[in-house]
């Protein structure tokens, strides 16, 4: 990969950021989606609910995520909209036919800030962080675009007064129950997966733009200075990229992420890195694995760094998933996930819908099944989402809100404090 000179000079300017070259000497690629539960087989059916008395505690200081179990969700749909999740609210504001939040705003034309800005009030508050307190959540993962923390020109995201609404539920969610706080940058510029969660569809110009990766660093350090002026700033990771990938068709795959790819998220990696070490290097940076399992980047990072990283498991698009045979293969995977042993790792996102079959009866043993898993294998993990209005059907009995929305979830007495119905 060749890279211009107006690119080595942004590199500098951002703090001697060296040009990563050595993709190919990356690990294994930890393939946890061909694994179980991503091709499954018919298992005999066994009925049996164990119980775990799982404690959640408050994290003490800075997080050290070798040791910390996160019980958690995530924040999702709220600062970055996401029609999937709130499929109402898009058509009532005259989002109908616009896929992503890029072509919402550029179709609400000056109506969409007002939009999103009175949105952003009513999805969610602090009540939502009262009653996840009460099943033990004790860290909140919290997706943002980059337009939450710096204006770009040209681009068509909003950026109004996401700061505010961020620092009001952070603050109670710290001050009120001692929270860990994940902030996310679920976007860059130019657009980082060809997803409308990565800017918008068809967007993938973020890779190799010398423009779009300072524009990435100054979200950084928008983030930092907002971490820095909290007066919590151990309450705090900061996950600088999610899910890239600049091969559509290969997407949640391995296939997924190109070696040339590789070397510039590792760029960008390095830069960030040197950007918490200025404020405090006990703030930790979590790595998105982009599908390829955290052994693939481990040998790229010294093992003192203070890094975590953070895999995506999903049951409602792998093969052969039926519900019923999804318990026996979830233990497995968190054991297969957490053989990473040089960093820990974190399961950033997770929900209860599988592609086949999906039965209300069967939500409460797969979420504690897998709540126990993460929390016993790995480094714990935040459920998405915290909120969801998602009308979609699902193969089976209801909608994607009542197998994605951890609020519902709880109404309806599928997550308790207690995990009591584990088959693990």
């Amino acid at each position: 990969m060749k890279l211009s000179a107006t690119l080595s000079a942004a590199l500098l300017a951002s703090g001697s950021v060296a040009i990563h070259t050595n993709g190919n000497q990356h690990g294994t690629n930890v393939n946890y989606h061909s694994q179980c539960p991503f091709t499954i087989d018919p298992v005999p059916i066994v009925n049996q609910a164990n119980h775990h008395d799982i404690s959640f505690p408050k994290p003490s200081g800075f997080v050290n995520w070798k040791t910390f179990k996160a019980n958690g969700a995530n924040l999702g749909g709220w600062l970055e909209k996401e029609q999937t999740h709130d499929p109402i609210w898009w058509s009532q504001v005259g989002g109908d036919g616009a896929s992503d939040e890029w072509s919402l705003c550029q179709q609400l034309g000056s109506k969409c800030g007002p939009a999103l800005e009175a949105r952003y009030a009513s999805f969610l508050n602090t009540t939502t962080i009262d009653q996840m307190a009460t099943v033990g959540v004790n860290t909140l993962r919290i997706p943002t675009t980059y337009a939450a923390w710096v204006k770009v020109p040209g681009s068509a995201l909003y950026h109004g007064n996401q700061q505010q609404y961020l620092k009001t539920i952070t603050d109670y969610a710290i001050n009120k129950y001692g929270m860990h706080i994940i902030i996310g940058l679920h976007s860059l510029p130019g657009g980082v997966n060809n997803l409308d969660i990565g800017e918008a569809l068809m967007h993938d110009g973020w890779f190799y733009n010398a423009t779009n990766l300072d524009y990435s660093f100054q979200a950084v350090d928008a983030i930092l200075n907002f971490i820095k002026n909290s007066g919590k700033i151990s309450s705090f990771t900061i996950a600088p990229i999610n899910e890239a990938s600049d091969n559509l068709a290969g997407f949640g795959t391995p296939a997924g992420l190109s070696i040339n790819a590789t070397n510039w998220i590792n760029t960008y990696h390095d830069g960030v890195l040197k950007k918490i070490a200025k404020v405090d290097k006990r703030i930790p940076m979590m790595i998105q694995d982009c599908f390829q399992g955290a052994s693939y980047w481990a040998p790229f990072y010294d093992a003192s760094a203070n890094i975590v990283f953070d895999s995506h498991v999903y049951y409602f698009a792998a093969a052969g998933a039926y519900s019923q045979y999804i318990n026996p293969a979830v233990c497995g995977q968190a054991a297969y996930i957490a053989e990473e042993t040089k960093f820990p790792v974190f399961v950033g996102e997770w929900s209860l819908q599988t592609m086949y079959n999906n039965t209300f009866a069967s939500r409460k043993t797969l979420f504690d099944t897998q709540r126990y898993a993460w929390n016993k294998y790995v480094s714990g993990g935040t459920f998405w989402t915290a909120v969801s209005y998602s009308t979609a059907k699902v193969d089976g009995e209801g909608t994607q809100r009542e197998y994605w929305s951890y609020i519902d979830l709880i109404n309806q007495g599928v997550i308790t404090l207690a995990t009591n119905a584990s088959y693990c």
